[in-house]
Parts: C-alpha cells; sequence; structure tokens
C-alpha cells in the first residue's frame, strides 16, 4: 500500500515535463509493475485512488505502475504517446482516440448516471441574474443585440466539452435557442472570432470565473470550488435528455492482446473499490479519503459523498456505450462519418472479471430500478 502526495488546485504545483501532457506525479513501483496506469486527479477517477490506497491492486495479484495527470485528455495522450497502458477518460478522449488512431479499445466503464438523464454543474457570475440570466435557458446568453455575453470556460480536452454541447443541443432540439445560436455558442473563442467556449484548465478555472475571464464553468469539482468565491453562484446540476453513458476505461491494443490477465486483474481491483463506494458501510470512510487527496477548499467528504450518490459504481459495461460514444462524436466532431465503434469496444474482459453485479439486471444492461446485488446470470 502506497500513500499519495496531496494534488492542490488551489496552489500551484510543481509539474515535470511529460511527453504530450502535464505530469502531476508519477508514483512507480518500479520497473518490474506488471501495468502503468495513467490517472486523472479530478472525479470518476476515485476507483484507481481507491484501490492504490486500500491496496486492491496487491489484493488482486497485480503490480501498478501510476502516473497522475491534470484531466483525461492529458492522460489520453499519455497512452496514445505508449507511455501508459490503461487509462479512464470521458467521451471526448476515447473519441479522439478512435477517430485519429488504431491505438486500443474501451474495454470496460467505472460509473452510470443514477438519474437516466445527463447532467453538468456549473458555476457562473451571481451579477448576470440581474440581468435576467438563467442557467437553463441558453438564450440568455446573449445580449439584446445578439452578441454572447456568457462565455463558458472549460477543458476542452476531456468529457466537459462534449458534455456542455450536449447540453446547447438539447436546448436547440426543445426550441429553447435558434440553431444559429446553438452555432454560435458551440465554438471556441479564439482571438479573431467570439465563441461561447473558452478552454480554460481545470486548475485555473475557478480564478478564470473570479477574474471576469469567463462568466461561467461548466466541470465539477472546480465549480464547488468556485461556489466559495465572492459573488460566484453553483448551480449543483443542469439535467438535460441524452443517452446514460459513462467514464470509458481504455487500453492499448498490444496491452490488450499481451496482458489480456493483468487487465482483469485490474478490472476486479476496480470493482472492489467500485463496492466500497456503493456500500453504506464503507462510504463515508472512501468519500473522507478521496475529498483528502483532491484537496481543494471548498470539496469536502460530504461534497464528495454526494457526488458518490449520483451514479452506480461499477466496471460493468453499459448497454448504451457503443451509443453514447458515437452521438457524442457526432455533436463534437463535424467530419464524423457516422461510422459504428462496435468493434472498438471490447466485453469479453469485464465479462471474465466480474463476479457479481451492482444494481444492474444484466451484465451490460443498465437498470436503476434495481437495489440489491444479485448474482450475475451469465456466470
Amino acid at each position: 500500500m502506497s500513500t499519495k502526495v496531496v494534488v492542490l488546485t488551489a496552489v500551484a504545483v510543481l509539474a515535470v515535463a511529460a511527453v504530450g501532457g502535464v505530469l502531476l506525479m508519477d508514483r512507480d513501483q518500479g520497473s518490474d509493475a506488471d501495468i502503468t496506469i495513467a490517472c486523472g486527479t479530478k472525479n470518476c477517477y476515485e476507483p484507481f485512488w481507491i484501490a492504490d490506497h486500500y491496496g486492491l491492486y496487491e489484493k488482486n495479484g497485480v503490480k501498478v505502475s501510476t502516473k497522475y495527470f491534470d484531466g483525461g485528455g492529458n492522460a489520453m495522450t499519455s497512452l496514445l504517446n505508449g507511455t501508459s497502458d490503461l487509462t479512464l477518460v470521458g467521451a471526448d478522449p476515447a473519441i479522439r482516440m478512435f477517430e485519429t488512431t488504431d491505438a486500443g479499445y474501451a474495454i470496460a466503464t467505472v460509473e452510470t448516471s443514477k438519474s437516466g438523464t445527463a447532467s453538468n454543474d456549473f458555476a457562473y457570475l451571481e451579477s448576470l441574474e440581474s440581468q435576467g440570466f438563467l442557467i437553463d435557458d441558453a438564450k440568455t446568453y446573449f445580449d439584446e443585440y445578439g452578441n454572447i455575453r456568457v462565455h463558458c470556460g472549460l477543458d476542452t480536452t476531456t468529457g466537459y466539452y462534449s458534455g456542455y454541447i450536449s447540453f446547447l443541443n438539447f436546448q436547440m432540439k426543445s426550441g429553447t435557442i435558434t440553431e444559429e445560436q446553438y452555432n454560435k455558442l458551440r465554438t471556441v473563442k479564439t482571438p479573431d472570432k467570439d465563441g461561447g467556449i473558452v478552454h480554460v484548465d481545470f486548475a485555473n478555472q475557478p480564478n478564470a470565473l473570479s477574474n471576469g475571464d469567463v462568466q461561467m464553468i461548466c466541470s465539477g469539482n472546480a465549480s464547488t470550488v468556485a461556489s466559495g468565491l465572492p459573488g460566484i453562484k453553483t448551480t449543483g446540476a443542469v439535467t438535460y435528455k441524452s443517452v446514460v453513458g459513462g467514464i470509458v476505461i481504455c487500453v492499448t491494443k498490444d496491452v490488450y492482446e499481451k496482458k489480456a490477465d493483468i487487465l482483469v486483474k485490474v478490472l476486479r481491483a476496480l470493482d472492489d473499490a467500485c463496492a466500497m463506494i456503493e456500500d453504506p458501510n464503507t462510504v463515508d470512510e472512501v468519500s473522507e479519503y478521496c475529498a483528502e487527496y483532491y484537496g481543494a477548499e471548498g470539496w469536502t467528504a460530504a461534497s464528495q459523498k454526494k457526488f458518490f450518490s449520483g451514479y452506480y459504481w461499477d466496471i460493468c459495461n453499459m448497454k448504451t456505450m457503443q451509443e453514447y460514444l458515437e452521438e457524442k462524436a457526432a455533436l463534437i466532431n463535424d467530419d464524423y462519418a457516422g461510422h459504428s465503434y462496435a468493434d472498438l469496444i471490447k466485453t469479453d474482459l469485464v465479462k471474465t472479471a466480474h463476479t457479481t453485479i451492482t444494481r444492474y439486471g444484466g451484465l451490460y444492461t443498465y437498470d436503476s430500478d434495481l437495489q440489491e446485488r444479485v448474482e450475475d446470470p451469465q456466470m
């Protein structure tokens, strides 16, 4: 078991150069590690932190070298560069891998939405409300002359990018905004062209909002942290209709082909970690640990537990993974040709690793009504 160094987002972090990304920390157990994992330091990566902290990798007979990165975009870059074997990412980095390379596969998830709808967390300047701004009414993001007055800061290399665009797309389809307004808001702002989205790294989002560089941020923990600043308000979450998705575990093709037995052990360790989140006897303990690990002012054990409660935690491949990723690809990639990701999603490893089902009626079926752990009928 190892002790992680706490990564603080509220203070400067000494970063060392990594090929194609920002490497916050590298906890290498030695050159004899069975597998190298690129892990993020934000919400949804908690099963990896828990598996490391509580010795669950060792319990399942695998030795792991873990590299920590600021966000799924940088973690995926490490995978594509060949410096890591496995990572957990949102939809966007997985799509980037599928669309630009033939480097790897998606093999599992770690959570799915409990509500059956998607949601985004926002924080925004409270002063906007006096101007008629409503977070769930995107037409109020424009001023009376049709200019964008509410620019959203987010990390465009992560799943928050497609998440925000999905929200805007729902607003267009429901008739709240026009197609022209949608296209303006979904565009990334550049020095010579206005757009509704501004790329801001996770660690800089609260300051960017407080300084007025953006008027709103779309994020998870960063939104909670920003809510503690003067003049900032947070929504908690804004929901919209979308395919039920999850956070995707990806591996290189070489590792999938040569280290299947090791991957199964990693998945079992992550499944054990997910069980600690789902178990009412351990959720308080792991919530406290994860909040301490994240280490940002304003993010507490209560915040962490509330986040945990919004999802089902499991390594199951949800039935809609393919549909989810293909839908997101069509939204964020204007050149998306509509081809299938079926061959890039592998389910055999999680089927071998998963001996029980948590809140699922079948290995790949999402069922929000099933509340008990049951034996997998396929085993």
